[in-house]
């Protein structure tokens, strides 16, 4: 019997081009640029490369979703070496890739703006332009011009969806602190969307944004790196291409033009992949990186912030239904009672509401706000500033908020 390669974990969503039904396939690890659009019958054969079936099985299970149709093995392995080619198999080839990426990313001095010139505009007097809109536009804060000077808060929630949909819930969360200097240290808590094995993953190369480049914190990063046995950093790769992260310092120097600060950049991978529908602290790696994080803000005043959005709902994310009013109607009221413990700085409860039932939305903010509210402490006390939610122009609907922690 011939053993098949295996398919990576992928990104899978439906697509129409030019009249045409595909699947397509996304490296959420970031080695892989390009998205592969799949035929329906190519993703089929794709979806069954787990490393137990074989061509003959293949060949029935084709057969029973297409009407008794006969795929041939020529075609199961044309699909196979293509798919091979492109990066999406485990196999030598894609290891290779992998290891080569992994290099060029150690080797760079400072992470590029990796979504200039893309999700938002690369020139800076364009880019200060375009943030600076939200905060006039209908909806939006508003500039405070002239307001009595308040201190910057000590952590927010705000959004990671794209400028364009969630612009005015951006203004809302980074109005809190654009009329008092930042803290010298901003730690940001970002998702990473590929959920690799590990809880948290820091870097200490700075990054660069049209508007400049904001330096990491090194001696903090490497703090946080020992204090969790070196394992925070094996996947540091992740943060070339995540973009959670990158959307905050934009906004935070746009606020604040010409003032120099520092990060902690953080990324949170799923806490669920380890402790389940348990406390977070309940895994000895998760519990260790919380711990090592409280430790650099020990004797600093900092601002945390948790770079997350929440319900994602639809075809897109995985779900068979059709999207309508009820659907928007149910994802807010599900919203609220995850923003409800969260304002109420009950990171146990937020906890238990978003991962108690396995998670069926999709809440990509779990495990960042819980490190938050963690970091913040039992005191603290949130106020909702926004939310809102935006279609998903491949199939769905995405919920994000704005929530200050003074």
């Amino acid at each position: 019997m011939t053993v098949l390669p295996v398919l990576r974990r992928v990104d899978a969503y439906p697509v129409e081009v030019e009249g045409e039904e595909y699947i397509a396939l996304r490296d959420p690890e970031g080695v892989v640029e390009d998205v592969m659009l799949l035929s329906p019958a190519a993703f089929l054969i794709a979806s069954m490369l787990d490393g137990t079936a074989t061509v003959t099985d293949m060949r029935a299970t084709y057969a029973r979703a297409f009407d008794g149709r006969m795929v041939e093995e020529h075609e199961i392995r044309k699909v196979i070496a293509e798919l091979d080619l492109r990066g999406f198999l485990d196999t030598p080839g894609f290891r290779l890739k992998r290891a080569e990426a992994r290099r060029r990313w150690g080797d760079l001095p400072v992470r590029p703006a990796s979504h200039a010139g893309g999700a938002y505009p690369d020139d800076p007097r364009e880019l200060a332009a375009y943030l600076g809109g939200f905060f006039t536009a209908e909806g939006g804060p508003g500039l405070l011009a002239g307001a009595t000077p308040r201190r910057a808060p000590r952590g927010l929630v705000a959004p990671h969806i794209d400028f364009q949909r969630g612009g005015l819930a951006y203004a809302h969360a980074h109005r809190t602190h654009r009329e008092e200097p930042l803290p010298d240290l901003v730690i940001v808590l970002g998702v990473v969307h590929s959920a690799p094995p590990v809880p948290f993953i820091v870097t200490d190369k700075a990054f660069q944004t049209p508007l400049g480049v904001v330096s990491a914190d090194r001696e903090a990063v490497a703090a946080i790196s020992a204090g969790c046995g070196g394992w925070a950093r094996e996947e540091e790769i992740a943060h070339r291409s995540e973009h959670s992260i990158e959307f905050q310092l934009v906004w935070l120097q746009a606020t604040h033009p010409g003032q120099d600060f520092t990060i902690v950049p953080v990324l949170c991978s799923a806490f669920e992949q380890f402790c389940g529908e348990h406390s977070p602290q309940s895994d000895e790696r998760i519990a260790r990186g919380l711990e090592s994080l409280a430790g650099v803000l020990r004797g600093r005043r900092a601002l945390v912030i948790a770079s997350v959005d929440f319900s994602h709902v639809g075809p897109k994310f995985g779900d068979d239904i059709r999207l309508d009013e009820s659907v928007a109607a149910g994802v807010e009221e599900s919203d609220r009672a995850l923003l409800a413990p969260l304002c109420a700085g009950d990171a146990e409860g937020f906890w238990a509401e978003g991962a108690g039932d396995g998670n069926p939305r999709h809440v990509d903010a779990l495990s960042a706000a819980y490190t938050l509210l963690h970091l913040l402490g039992p005191d603290a006390r949130g106020t909702e500033l926004a939310y809102g939610q935006a279609p998903d122009p491949e199939g769905g609907i995405v919920s994000f908020a704005a929530v200050e922690f003074p």
